[in-house]
């Protein structure tokens, strides 16, 4: 449809917007492979977000920006996966505008996700006069589509645990998982359209950076998390996401976070899984020299901790995600279910993973109290000072320096309240100071 009315109506301006800039480039590649098997002369110049034709027809790649649409006159605006769209009626209202002064027209595609997105009232309203297509996997098979059966099989086999997955993936229908911890409405609120991951390669200084590892070699994925929290906003951004293959060394993620570390030099907290194997290749990073290393026991508790965090933080629309289908997927399908003791636990469909939701769990998790800083209450101290022992002093200085936990059979002390803590307990729960001394118990 977009190539068609680029050819029929000369000087024609078609727009495409996707939840991201990146993703509407993708269309637009795709759109480019196409218009390249037209006879000579009919395309002339194809560019990263701009596509022009010789006849003046011109299709050009937007980002999810109402403003930015609101602008030009179009007569054709495709919008590539509407579900996933943050502010999509605002989006809409600004599509009307600028297609009233043309006539122009408003074709919209996308996976079936939140039933409370504005695509669902399309699909399923009809006074809203659209001209409505469902398609499935029945239709994308061979012969009729580029679906093989070989692939399907595979993905059949890969979502057998996940049913709601494949109905919404494959069947095309609105549906939503009940015991999803992290509702789609909920992640794809947090997409911002104009963030994209940083490269490895780049060069990031003066930022307030904050890592997450989830660590698996045989059967789950290594996974780096790195988010920058803004001192003035308030509000964390994931900017880099790394997930290694199966089978890779931990060597290699050591060698890979240390890098980052080094070429990103204002990492505030480095915060790993220390279940099972996550304790040895946490002590293999701090003997390799990475400091600001908090490694995490994620049992159950501590798990519903972590993960209440990240759902927290998405309600208060305190973080910032990258449209990443792959990152979506995994936190909506982390289901969670009450035990009869009343804890939360949680798990995934079977052929299904959650490392890159758990690495970035915990790089929010350090975030936390990274930031926590104890309130201001002023107190008066009576009888004798006592001094601090030197050794005792300077031991606990380099275990706090370097991340490590602190020696058995010893306790926290918050130096705010005197309120006394089990080593683990980070925060001081009555007056939520940061752990400020080390006493034995």
């Amino acid at each position: 449809m977009i190539i068609w009315t680029a050819l029929t109506t000369p000087g024609s301006y078609i727009g495409v917007v996707s939840p991201s800039l990146r993703q509407s480039k993708y269309v637009l590649r795709r759109i480019a492979v196409l218009a390249s098997g037209l006879p000579p002369g009919r395309i002339g110049r194809i560019q990263k977000t701009r596509i022009e034709f010789s006849n003046g027809s011109v299709v050009e790649a937007f980002p999810n920006n109402p403003n930015t649409i609101r602008g030009p006159s179009l007569q054709l605006l495709y919008c590539d996966e509407m579900n996933f769209i943050r502010d999509d009626l605002e989006l809409y209202d600004s599509v009307l505008f600028t297609l009233a002064t043309t006539g122009g027209r408003f074709i919209a595609s996308s996976t079936p996700g939140s039933k409370e997105g504005l695509f669902y009232k399309i699909c399923t309203d009809q006074t809203l006069g659209f001209s409505r297509h469902h398609v499935t996997w029945k239709d994308a098979l061979e012969p009729k589509g580029p679906l093989r059966d070989k692939i399907l099989r595979a993905i059949r086999k890969q979502l057998e645990g996940d049913p709601w997955r494949w109905s919404r993936e494959m069947d095309a229908e609105f549906v939503e998982d009940q015991e999803s911890f992290f509702p789609l409405k909920l992640v794809t609120g947090a997409v911002d359209g104009d963030l994209s991951y940083t490269s490895a390669a780049e060069r990031v200084s003066g930022r307030s950076l904050y890592l997450g590892l989830d660590f698996g070699k045989h059967h789950d994925h290594s996974v780096v998390a790195v988010v920058d929290y803004d001192v003035q906003t308030k509000v964390a951004s994931l900017i880099h996401l790394k997930q290694f293959e199966l089978e890779t060394d931990y060597e290699a993620v050591i060698g890979y976070v240390k890098g980052l570390a080094e070429r990103w030099n204002k990492v505030m907290r480095i915060t790993t899984d220390n279940t099972g194997v996550g304790d040895v290749v946490t002590s293999d990073m701090r003997k390799a020299g990475i400091e600001r290393i908090w490694g995490v026991d994620l049992n159950a508790p501590v798990k519903t901790d972590v993960l209440e965090n990240l759902h927290r933080m998405l309600a208060k629309k305190q973080l910032k995600l990258v449209y990443d289908p792959k990152l979506i997927g995994e936190m909506n399908c982390e289901k969670f279910e009450l035990s009869k003791t009343g804890q939360l636990h949680f798990s995934h469909p079977t052929g299904t993973h959650d490392d890159r939701l758990w690495a970035l769990a915990l790089a929010c998790h350090g975030l936390r109290y990274g930031i926590s800083v104890p309130k201001y209450q002023s107190a008066i101290v009576l009888g004798r000072s006592r001094r601090l022992d030197p050794s005792f002093k300077n031991r606990w200085s380099r275990q706090v320096s370097t991340g490590q936990k602190p020696p058995e059979g010893t306790s926290r002390i918050c130096i705010v309240c005197g309120t006394r803590r089990r080593p683990e307990v980070e925060v001081c729960p009555k007056c939520q100071g940061s752990p400020t001394t080390l006493r034995s118990a």
